[in-house]
């Protein structure tokens, strides 16, 4: 999903979309979508129009020349998991230094959530478009939607907001890559790539996927999601602008495309759908979880085939995404001296609980 929306005309092409959010609904009306006709134009030689800038913050940098290397925690990485992490472990007046190679870049991937789990964490100013029903598509005659609202995050001003948290509670930031950490009785020694050496009482590895310090008790031999996406400014579009469609898992846009049905019945991609605009939708093309992983190149041609199916014609590209996300595989084995958190430990994706909830509604 893209990090942010468009208020202003798509001739400006501008990077930020702040649309007011709209009133949550709890109306039960879902229409099929009405495919159209026209004719399509291919979209993979387009670029993106607007690349993600860095934020403007006054962050507490740590100086190795004259700061003391001494924290109660370090936290490697700066995404979601570890800003989150520091943010409120700060709260508590605990010493915090997070070290990343560059603290202030935008998140790369991008996020959506329900609304009402983000109101519970009090994050709700940070979502900039919601849409209050949700649709499932399993084939073209099962057809589902939740009346529950889903949102899309502003990756700007949530990472903003946990930014500032962090910068009112004193936490540290390093850029660097923590390289190795080696461990005595009552401390940690980080050293980051740039030879520097700090020390924590306890150290958090937040860095995602591909951790250089967390033991796993057995090859992480795991599964993976892969997804193409893009923020596209479009002729039409046949979705409802009050809907967000979170998977339409039919094929029969592959009629004619005997080679990728076949694939398809073995390993099959859904759409992900966010309509901002009669002529704005962040369109994804998803496969929710493979081993081995789907070609990238075989998501991007299912995809053309289902917008040329649906008639979606893509005039520009404001944005694209490509997302590779791995699926189970083994969590870090326990006890060990780093703390795993985020993508590393698998706190990263419902898709489980999710994907049984909602096979559960044709019960």
């Amino acid at each position: 999903m893209p990090s942010s929306l468009i208020t202003k005309p798509l001739s400006q092409q501008k990077s930020q979309i702040l649309n007011p959010k709209p009133q949550i609904s709890s109306t039960k009306s879902c229409n099929h979508i009405v495919k159209s006709t026209s004719k399509f134009g291919s979209f993979l030689d387009l670029q993106p129009t607007s690349k993600p800038e860095p934020l403007d913050l006054d962050l507490s940098w740590y100086d190795p020349d004259s700061d003391r290397p001494q924290f109660e925690v370090i936290i490697a990485g700066a995404g979601p998991a570890g800003i989150r992490l520091a943010e409120q472990v700060s709260r508590h007046g605990i010493k915090v230094c997070c070290i990343d190679p560059s603290p202030l870049s935008m998140w790369p991937n991008n996020y959506g959530v329900w609304v009402d789990e983000f109101e519970r964490l009090g994050l709700e100013d940070c979502l900039d478009k919601t849409w209050p029903i949700t649709s499932v598509c399993i084939n073209d005659h099962n057809h589902k939607c939740l009346d529950r609202a889903y949102g899309r995050v502003s990756r700007e001003n949530l990472k903003s907001k946990l930014l500032n948290e962090c910068i009112n509670h004193s936490v540290k930031f390093y850029k660097a890559k923590v390289w190795k950490v080696d461990h005595q009785e009552f401390e940690s020694y980080v050293t980051c790539d740039d030879g520097r050496k700090l020390k924590a009482s306890l150290v958090v590895d937040a860095s995602g996927f591909a951790s250089r310090i967390i033991g796993y008790g057995r090859p992480r031999k795991q599964g993976y999601q892969i997804a193409h996406g893009i923020l596209a400014e479009v002729d039409e579009h046949p979705f409802d602008l009050d809907k967000m469609v979170l998977m339409d898992w039919r094929d029969s846009h592959l009629g004619n495309e005997p080679y990728l049905r076949e694939n398809n019945s073995r390993f099959p991609t859904f759409l992900y759908v966010m309509p901002f605009e009669s002529n704005l939708v962040f369109l994804e093309e998803t496969s929710l979880v493979s081993r081995p992983v789907l070609s990238y190149m075989e998501v991007k041609k299912r995809m053309v085939a289902r917008l040329r199916h649906l008639g979606i014609r893509v005039r520009s590209v404001i944005e694209d995404e490509k997302c590779l996300i791995p699926m189970g595989g083994p969590l870090p084995h326990i006890p060990q001296n780093v703390m795993a958190f985020g993508g590393n430990c698998g706190i990263v994706h419902p898709s489980i609980p999710q994907g049984t909830r909602l096979l559960g509604l044709w019960k």
